[in-house]
C-alpha cells in the first residue's frame, strides 16, 4: 500500500469512530492562553501583532485574539486566547519548521506571557456555509460566544453538527450571517474535562448581528425531550470579543 493510500485509509477509519465527524470542512486550531504583560495594553499588543508578516509561504490561514467579556469564573485579568487556524497538521508542521521569529514577533512575545506548554489543538467543523463573520474579513473584531457540552454516550460529533445545522436554519431565514462551528479538543488533555466534551463557537457577522442572534435565542418553548438530546451538561454561553490579527483564507 502506498503512503498516500495508507494515510487515506487511516483518515477514513478515524473519521468513522464514535465522536468523530465526516466533514470536508474540518480544520485545526492551535490555542493557547496568554496574558498582557505589566505596562502594556491589549490595544498595543494587537497593533504589534497585526504588524507581523503572516503572508509568507506556509503561514497560518487565520489568527485571532479572543477576550472574555462574561467569563466562567476561571478567566484571569488581562488574559486572552491566542487562536491560530491551519488547514491541517502538515500545514502547521511546515510553518513551525520554516518560519523564523521576526522583530515584531519577538516584541509581541515580550509584551505577553503565553502558556505554550499547556496549549491545545482542536478540530473545528463549520456547521453550514451561510456564515460571514467579521463581514467577510472586513472588520477588525466581532462579538462571539462559546459554550461546552458533553456528547451523550450513544451520539457522535456528526450527530451534533447535524442537529445544530437544523436549529441554525431559523437564524439563517431571519438573515443571520454568524458562523457556527463545533470545536473538539484533539491534542492536549485537560484535567477534569470529559473526553466527550465539545465546544460550540458562534462569531457574529458584526457585533450587532451576534447581539441580535442572542436576542433571538431566548427560550420560548418547552425543553427538548431528553430522549432526543445529542448533548448534555451544557454550560452557559461565554460572551467574548474576537479580534482579527490575520485573515488569509485558503484559496
Amino acid at each position: 500500500m502506498t503512503r498516500r493510500a495508507m494515510i487515506l485509509a487511516t483518515a477514513v477509519f478515524l473519521l468513522n469512530l464514535p465522536g468523530q465527524v465526516v466533514s470536508a470542512q474540518a480544520s485545526i486550531v492551535h490555542n493557547m492562553v496568554c496574558t498582557v504583560a505589566h505596562g502594556y495594553t491589549m490595544q498595543e499588543v494587537l497593533e504589534v501583532a497585526r504588524s507581523i508578516d503572516f503572508d509568507q509561504p506556509d503561514g497560518p490561514n487565520f489568527v485571532f485574539f479572543r477576550q472574555a467579556i462574561t467569563g466562567n469564573g476561571n478567566v484571569s485579568p488581562n488574559s486572552f486566547v491566542f487562536a491560530t487556524r491551519w488547514a491541517d497538521m502538515e500545514h502547521w508542521a511546515r510553518s513551525r519548521a520554516s518560519r523564523a521569529r521576526s522583530p515584531q514577533g519577538a516584541l509581541m512575545f515580550q509584551m505577553t506571557d503565553c502558556d505554550w506548554q499547556n496549549s491545545w489543538i482542536s478540530l473545528d467543523y463549520t456547521v453550514d456555509e451561510g456564515g460571514s463573520p467579521y463581514e467577510g474579513g472586513e472588520l477588525n473584531a466581532s462579538l462571539m460566544y462559546f459554550r461546552t457540552c458533553d456528547l451523550r454516550e450513544d451520539r457522535t460529533v456528526q450527530d451534533f453538527v447535524d442537529r445544530l445545522a437544523q436549529g441554525n436554519a431559523r437564524f439563517r431565514e431571519a438573515g443571520d450571517r454568524s458562523i457556527m462551528q463545533v470545536s473538539r479538543r484533539w491534542l492536549g488533555s485537560r484535567e477534569g474535562v470529559s473526553p466527550r466534551q465539545v465546544g460550540v463557537r458562534v462569531v457574529g457577522e458584526n457585533a450587532e448581528g451576534l447581539a441580535r442572534r442572542l436576542d433571538m435565542s431566548v427560550p420560548t418553548g418547552p425543553p427538548q425531550n431528553s430522549q432526543d438530546r445529542v448533548v448534555e451538561n451544557c454550560n452557559r454561553r461565554m460572551l467574548m470579543w474576537s479580534h482579527v490579527v490575520h485573515w488569509s483564507p485558503p484559496s
